[in-house]
């Protein structure tokens, strides 16, 4: 290999970026398509640009301020080319014999507010390092805006984006999309299952290299949880935002979702919409979009010993509480049958905490499966350490009943009837549901006549204190803050006769937030009739005792989200307690303020109805493994 100086240069590849993600751009297989090429390593390497291309096309690299262009030669000249350009800087900088930080301790993130969302990002192979500074040490690049292809790249890996059900003619590629974007970029695969996804907005052009800013990565986020189906249950508020006003419905939908759900925050009363997003803010604002779809575990330590049904097709999370820092680790102690499920992850959380995670801090591990078939296997862990020959410390062992999901016939599909409204004072956005094909209309009319009627009366109530409102702040001079309604619905159970759902009705009038209440409707398809709580039950039995000491146990787990004043905390459940049935759980919930602060939300009790199985009536237990 001869070498020559350059006045100018670009890129090079170091020993870092062959082996790590230059701009979250896929690097890891560039050496293997650099056959023939040299791999010269350059400690104080300053490259930012199209790296893999530079070493395909003859290895350029760059040094401090001289620059040097590698050409194709004789191999021993290249072995020397490498150790004199390593050796050299170890020369200048006896530091850098010194121990590095470990893959991931990037030296520019030590004490920065996201530090710890930065770690469990680039721990989770969402997102990667820079490349590293004039010392060699690894750098994350905190401060620098995160372009559009670097999200899209992070949002495909950590929403697993996919085809879905999507059926191609022929071979789809970036370029079908956007006219901006090179079908052999590093990031062609990730704008490839986004578009597909419709995650961003459409236009003939994605922009790969244009910072991403605060409102593309809401309407992003949202976009995901969508395509995904990821139901997250929430106080539904419109947040108040003095920068939002133009914004159209669909963002501020988005500005609400990322809002309520603690996925990004405005700065007081300022969203900033426009403001570019920064590498630690993205992998923050990734970590709260883990912590919210990981938040809903469908299985954790209370059901040891227990069955869990779900359906073929489906997916759940078990979540079990664990320490790594203790060396304990949870472990299958025998195989479970993987024609029935299989594992598609598995991942520890610490505990959440201010700043970086304490030393001995707890967390939980979790795993998700898919049921692939009908049939029956066993989940068996231990929690021990592996070089301890004593007992565990902890056994679970969890039956999954992998059973046949409801007849489609059995289903009664559901439509959604929207209204929108917009005027200087009231904003209305509201999802009504209906059914549209059971066999009796004359219940299926009444239902539909039901949801509506009260969907009406609810701004109608709303329209009339406006109009109160607006006429004394005209008398006084006030300015005229706009009210907002909404509703949305979600379905919660639906086979064989029986439907479970519930709409949220959400004010806002005014204050510092609005406020949400949540109606569940538990109906009998066959006559059209509310089942009450205790409807679910057998005659004679005490559900009442039972539910009651359930939900202690879960209050109990946590006190200190629940208020504790006399009178004002959980003591029994009602007559007419509210409830649903989802995932085969009975859910007992709370409203706002009833048992718990506003900051604690809707408070949901789930009840495994296997846990009741001695106390429901037959066919509710049936149709809950749907």
């Amino acid at each position: 290999m001869t070498c020559r100086k350059r006045d100018t240069g670009t890129v090079l590849l170091s020993r870092t970026d062959a082996t790590s993600v230059s701009g979250d751009g896929p690097l890891n297989n560039a050496v293997n398509k650099t056959r023939g090429k040299p791999l010269v390593y350059c400690a104080c390497a300053r490259g930012k640009t199209d790296r893999l291309k530079a070493w395909q096309q003859g290895g350029v690299i760059s040094c401090s301020r001289n620059y040097y262009e590698a050409k194709a030669g004789d191999s021993r000249m290249k072995k020397t080319m490498a150790v004199l350009f390593t050796a050299s800087f170890l020369v200048a900088n006896p530091a850098a014999g010194l121990a590095k930080p470990a893959p991931g301790g990037f030296i520019d993130i030590k004490g920065h507010r996201y530090q710890q969302a930065i770690l469990e990002v680039y721990n989770r192979g969402l997102m990667q390092g820079t490349g590293s500074n004039a010392q060699g040490f690894p750098i994350f690049a905190p401060e620098a805006v995160a372009t559009r292809a670097q999200a899209a790249c992070v949002l495909a890996r950590a929403f697993r984006l996919d085809y879905g059900k999507m059926h191609f003619i022929k071979q789809p590629l970036p370029s079908d999309y956007y006219r901006d974007l090179n079908n052999q970029a590093w990031y062609a695969d990730a704008t490839l299952l986004c578009a597909i996804n419709e995650i961003f907005a459409s236009s003939v052009y994605f922009y790969p290299d244009r910072p991403i800013t605060r409102i593309e990565m809401a309407r992003a986020i949202k976009n995901c949880f969508d395509v995904k189906g990821i139901s997250i249950p929430m106080i539904m508020v419109m947040p108040v935002y003095q920068d939002t006003g133009d914004l159209s419905p669909q963002d501020m939908n988005a500005v609400a979702f990322v809002t309520n759900t603690g996925i990004m925050k405005g700065d007081g009363r300022y969203f900033r919409p426009a403001d570019a997003v920064k590498r630690a803010e993205l992998a923050q604002i990734i970590a709260n979009a883990l912590s919210v779809m990981e938040s809903q575990v469908d299985v954790d330590e209370n059901y040891n010993g227990k069955e869990y049904p779900v359906a073929p097709g489906r997916t759940f999370v078990l979540s079990l509480p664990a320490n790594n820092s203790t060396g304990y680790q949870w472990d299958f102690t025998s195989p479970y049958d993987k024609k029935v499920l299989t594992q598609t992850d598995h991942y520890y959380r610490a505990d959440k905490s201010a700043g970086s995670p304490l030393p001995g801090q707890g967390g939980r591990s979790y795993w998700r499966f898919e049921a692939l078939q009908v049939g029956s296997t066993e989940l068996c862990l231990a929690y021990s350490r592996p070089w301890e020959k004593n007992a565990p410390a902890q056994t679970f062992k969890l039956r999954v009943a992998v059973t046949p999901a409801a007849d489609s016939e059995q289903r009664i599909p559901l439509i959604t009837k929207k209204l929108k409204e917009q005027s200087e004072t009231l904003g209305v956005d509201m999802e009504i549901p209906a059914i549209d094909a059971l066999e009796d209309k004359d219940i299926q009319s009444s239902l539909n006549s039901r949801w509506e009627t009260e969907a009406m009366a609810f701004k109608q109530k709303i329209a009339a204190e406006l109009e109160q409102y607006v006429k004394a702040c005209k008398e006084q001079g006030y300015p005229i803050r706009p009210y907002e309604v909404v509703t949305r619905y979600q379905e919660c159970s639906n086979s064989e006769g029986y439907l479970s759902l519930y709409v949220d009705y959400y004010e806002y009038t005014g204050g510092a937030h609005g406020f949400t209440n949540r109606r569940a409707y538990n109906i009998d398809l066959n006559t059209g009739k509310d089942l009450a709580l205790k409807d679910l039950f057998r005659d004679g039995f005490d559900y009442k005792a039972v539910l009651n000491q359930a939900i202690r146990e879960q209050i109990a787990a946590a006190p200190s989200d629940y208020f504790d004043q006399p009178g004002m905390g959980f003591t029994t459940i009602a007559d007419d307690q509210s409830y649903y049935i989802a995932d085969g759980n009975l859910v007992i919930y709370f409203g706002l303020y009833e048992i718990a602060p506003y900051a604690a939300g809707i408070p949901e009790f789930k009840i495994p109805l296997s846990d009741l199985k001695d106390g429901l009536r037959v066919q509710l237990l049936q149709q809950s493994n749907h």
